[in-house]
């Protein structure tokens, strides 16, 4: 774990990069740039540098256990909603809930083969 950056900038810019921004607009909230070709080409740079890279796959790794902890504790919920929907009638909204359940089924299994 390599833990915070020592530069509170390019903490930010690896916040920014994990959390799914673009690197050029990353910088430029980092470093309070306008995006330019200069932008692009120091955030290119800093995408390089081996510390940064390790923070931001940290900071992935990160949210992908908080995700999946949530998903953990989502997909029983629904399934009860769903078979309580069933079991009163209200098919219209086991069918949605149904849904939401296939939709989170597929994104996991896409991100598992994706890896």
């Amino acid at each position: 774990m390599i833990g915070p950056l020592p530069s509170p900038r390019h903490e930010l810019f690896a916040q920014a990069v994990a959390s799914g921004m673009s690197a050029s607009k990353s910088y430029a909230l980092a470093y309070s740039r306008p995006r330019n070709g200069a932008t692009r080409a120091s955030a290119a740079r800093l995408l390089t540098d081996a510390n940064v890279k390790h923070r931001i796959a940290e900071l992935r790794r990160g949210a992908a256990k908080q995700a999946k902890a949530s998903l953990q504790a989502l997909i029983p919920a629904l399934d009860e909603r769903a078979r309580a929907a069933i079991a009163t009638g209200r098919m219209r909204e086991a069918v949605e809930v149904l849904k939401r359940l296939a939709e989170i089924a597929a994104q996991t299994r896409n991100a598992e083969i994706s890896r």
